[in-house]
């Protein structure tokens, strides 16, 4: 398989799965993945990028009810078609009854060029000019803007109505079904939140969609009523103005098309196009009152159409680009990488022995997990670096924290880092653990932490400024463990104690942290 472009459905369905496995029992996680990498070539594992499309590939297989993508897809062809529609109709509309035309009073060239020129080309200098401001301040246009931040909120709420309606529909389930999949439809505001110009940008696509339709029936709509009609242009002003002063003015609008002929309105075609109220048409020459339509369309097309084309491709390709660079390696990306390329390891293929308290703390290797998966993977593990609260720290014996690190989350520890300490800050831990992480090149945290006490909001704050001194990249878990024993400082935890810790962690909106049992 060659590495292809992610594009936004796809990124939808992806953050809907990640969703979809908060909570859920991590050995049956481990299991799933791993089993979807085995069933791909071994060169497919050495693509980070291509063994998370898999992954995708298989999970979308799998699943038998409407998925956010496809919806997500369908609903931007119809908002695209009833743009394109919409300025269409609204383009040819406009155009065709400011062309009427009686023989009595010709189509107002002043007020044909304001409405289809002057006025899109403000627009478009209105918005290029808020584009360069955003800019100076750092963010971007689509962020700023109240009209697509509106549009997105309507589009997602209309996609959070059809992903929540078609799962009822194809369902017919029990309420704690509906229940999850409204919790994932609730999903989509951290998604904004994350991808918020990937899923913008397709509403500036859409303003620039109509731009280009609107123009298009106004061409067409001239176009037409020039083949089929007998139509006369004229212009008139109350001001002093000479005919040479319009032709000047006509001249400098027509240089990007000066080199084509007989597209510009001559000097004397001008001065005989000049409407005086009490003198009437009728001594008006006819190749007089024709010789601005050319000038007429050139100019939408120049000002109007061109200008919104270009808009529209400039932003089709700065979201390809976006989409070709999107950071795969983000923490909850990597813990499915993680899953499907750590090899099984069984714990009921052999009886493990508890040691008792002293040998744990005499033990300073560590023995390698009794498994021929792991050995014939020859793969080697992920480095993670552990946070372990102060009075732990002291305690825990090293090896067999990296034993079970190994064993239950297929990770290499590097070094314990303890937190929480009465000679340092918070911040000053928290950079020790920084510049630890980037002299062992290492990616990642685990947070060694008793199950038995509760997550109450000092941790999740220090939680908060972990994420923002480690970055949003990092993966960080939080391995729980029991309370000591009189043979063993590292125990299961209890399954209640399990539940309350995912339940308040979720509450962070961090797809990058997630909690582990460390012993099972």
């Amino acid at each position: 398989m060659s590495a292809q472009r992610w594009n936004t459905a796809e990124l939808l369905d992806l953050e809907f799965f990640l969703h979809q496995d908060e909570g859920e029992d991590m050995e049956r996680l481990a299991t799933r993945d791993r089993a979807i990498c085995l069933t791909l070539p071994a060169a497919v594992s050495e693509q980070p990028d291509v063994l998370l499309r898999s992954w995708l590939a298989s999970r979308r297989a799998a699943e038998t009810t409407a998925l956010p993508g496809a919806l997500w897809q369908e609903l931007f062809v119809l908002f695209f078609g009833a743009a394109a529609l919409a300025g269409l109709s609204s383009g040819a509309g406009l155009a065709f009854s400011l062309l009427a035309y009686s023989g009595a009073q010709p189509v107002n060239v002043a007020a044909y060029f304001a409405i289809f020129v002057l006025l899109q080309l403000s627009l478009i200098l209105l918005l290029t000019a808020s584009i360069f401001c955003s800019n100076l301040k750092g963010i971007s246009i689509l962020e700023s803007s109240l009209l697509y931040r509106l549009t997105g909120r309507l589009f997602f709420w209309l996609l959070e109505r059809c992903t929540t309606a078609g799962r009822r529909a194809t369902s017919r389930i029990s309420a704690e079904t509906r229940m999850n999949w409204a919790a994932h439809a609730n999903s989509f505001k951290s998604l904004r939140q994350r991808h918020g110009l990937l899923f913008l940008r397709p509403f500036f696509l859409l303003a620039q969609l109509f731009g280009i339709s609107f123009n298009i029936g106004v061409l067409a709509a001239t176009l037409l009523k020039v083949i089929g009609s007998d139509l006369a242009f004229g212009w008139q002003t109350t001001l002093q103005i000479d005919a040479a002063a319009v032709h000047a003015l006509v001249a400098a609008i027509s240089l990007p098309w000066s080199w084509l002929p007989n597209c510009i309105p001559s000097l004397a075609q001008i001065e005989g196009s000049r409407l005086i109220l009490k003198n009437g048409i009728y001594h008006l020459a006819n190749q007089n009152l024709t010789s601005w339509w050319p000038f007429l369309c050139l100019s939408v097309l120049s000002y109007g159409l061109l200008p919104r084309l270009a808009l529209f491709f400039v932003g089709i390709l700065r979201q390809r680009k976006e989409l070709a660079q999107f950071d795969m390696q983000q923490g909850r990306f990597r813990q499915i990488l993680h899953r499907m390329r750590t090899p099984l390891v069984s714990t009921a293929a052999r009886t493990e022995e508890r040691r008792s308290l002293s040998e744990e703390k005499k033990s300073t290797t560590v023995k390698p997990p009794n498994d021929e998966q792991l050995v014939s993977a020859d793969r080697k593990l992920p480095p993670v670096i552990a946070l372990i609260p102060d009075e732990l720290a002291t305690v825990l014996p090293f090896a067999a924290v990296a034993e079970q690190l190994r064993c239950r989350a297929g990770q290499q520890l590097l070094q314990i880092v303890p937190f929480w300490t009465l000679d340092r800050s918070e911040e000053e831990e928290l950079v020790a653990l920084k510049t630890a992480m980037i002299a062992q090149d290492c990616a990642d945290v685990v947070i060694i932490h008793e199950a038995w006490q509760p997550p109450v909001q000092e941790l999740l704050t220090w939680l908060g400024l972990l994420r923002r001194t480690i970055g949003p990249q990092a993966m960080i878990s939080i391995a729980l463990i029991g309370r000591p024993a009189a043979d063993s400082l590292i125990t299961p935890a209890q399954s209640e104690h399990l539940r309350i810790w995912r339940q308040k962690i979720a509450t962070i909106s961090d797809s990058g942290l997630h909690v582990i049992e460390l012993v099972k």
